[in-house]
């Protein structure tokens, strides 16, 4: 079904421009959630719909490489944790890219935890990535990821994940300990380096029906990460946003995108050409695909209004309807 153009437009939030060039390399560094360990292809990692979602103008490229930690730690030395220590983190370098985005530290959070190598490690790695390009951009998880594998010596995915979540997010065989120490650091180092920290945990720990293993995101989980890292960057770079094309029919909102890259919906608010009002916005982080459509039932049947990314529900008349962005 075509979907025709209307008065109803969605206008972008953000018209500023990217400092750096025609063409914007990124890399996306990291360990086995980056490079996608457990998907059937590495096309499944959150790298590659990052790439989707960013379009034609972006480069983005996968050096994730399982098991790495950010902290040289001298009892993992014959394991090669350290990133710093990859291929993966030399190919990085060579990239010359605009944008490091950085997911470390989970695996730093077990036996061999020290937050002096911890820290120690991890200043490095910037400052080697820093020598790289001296202009770059960087962004890193603030938050681990969420491991909902349980309790220590317990295999029990995923009965022991469903109610209540959180409960269960934090207990990862016992590297919970250590989390919000490294945490802690993380912002720490994020401070004196100019680095940006963005939550991933937040969302990702409602959803355990997301991971594979308790660890490792399925490509729904995947899928959720590029989302949430494209937001976090069209934000904080002001990456120019196109126009969503939007219709009414019988009492449903269609919002579809037509475009070669992904658009931000959660700066738009929704607001009654009667009075005025807002009477919803979209959830924080959500993201339209390339081609993809969101159909909201709009009908004068509700007495409330409910909001979340799939539907919203207007207690009004349908042609009261019209989209603006926020200012």
């Amino acid at each position: 079904m075509s979907i025709l153009r209307s008065t109803l437009i969605i206008l972008s939030a953000f018209t500023g421009n990217l400092l750096f060039g025609d063409s914007v390399k990124v890399a996306c560094v990291g360990d086995s959630i980056t490079i996608g360990l457990g998907l059937n292809s590495p096309t499944k990692a959150y790298p590659s719909y990052l790439s989707i979602l960013l379009g034609k103008n972006f480069e983005v490229k996968n050096f994730g490489n399982s098991g790495k930690t950010a902290g040289d730690f001298p009892s993992e030395k014959n394991r090669g944790r350290w990133y710093g220590d990859t291929q993966e983190h030399k190919r990085a370098i060579e990239f010359k890219p605009d944008i490091f985005i950085c997911n470390l530290g989970i695996n730093d959070t077990g036996a061999w935890w020290n937050p002096n190598e911890f820290k120690s490690g991890y200043e490095n790695l910037l400052k080697q990535w820093k020598q790289s390009n001296e202009k770059a951009k960087f962004f890193s998880w603030g938050l681990l990821g969420p491991d909902f594998r349980g309790a220590k010596g317990v295999d029990n995915y995923p009965g022991n994940v469903f109610s209540p979540i959180f409960e269960y997010s934090n207990q990862d065989h016992g590297t919970s300990i250590n989390r919000k120490a490294a945490e802690e650091l993380i912002k720490k180092i994020a401070i004196s380096n100019k680095m940006q920290l963005f939550d991933t945990y937040t969302p990702l720990a409602k959803h355990p029906e997301w991971y594979k293993d308790g660890l490792h995101p399925t490509e729904e989980g995947a899928k959720r990460i590029a989302e949430i890292t494209f937001a976090t960057l069209v934000k904080n770079l002001n990456i120019p946003q196109k126009e969503a094309v939007s219709i009414v029919k019988n009492n449903t909102m269609i919002i579809h995108n037509p475009h070669e890259e992904g658009i931000l919906l959660d700066p738009i608010k929704v607001i009654s050409a009667k009075n005025n009002k807002v009477v919803f916005s979209f959830d924080k982080n959500t993201v339209l695909f390339p081609g993809e459509t969101l159909s909201i039932d709009i009908t004068d049947k509700r007495d409330e209004v409910k909001i979340n990314s799939n539907s919203c529900y207007y207690p009004g008349n349908a042609t009261d309807l019209k989209l603006k962005s926020q200012k």
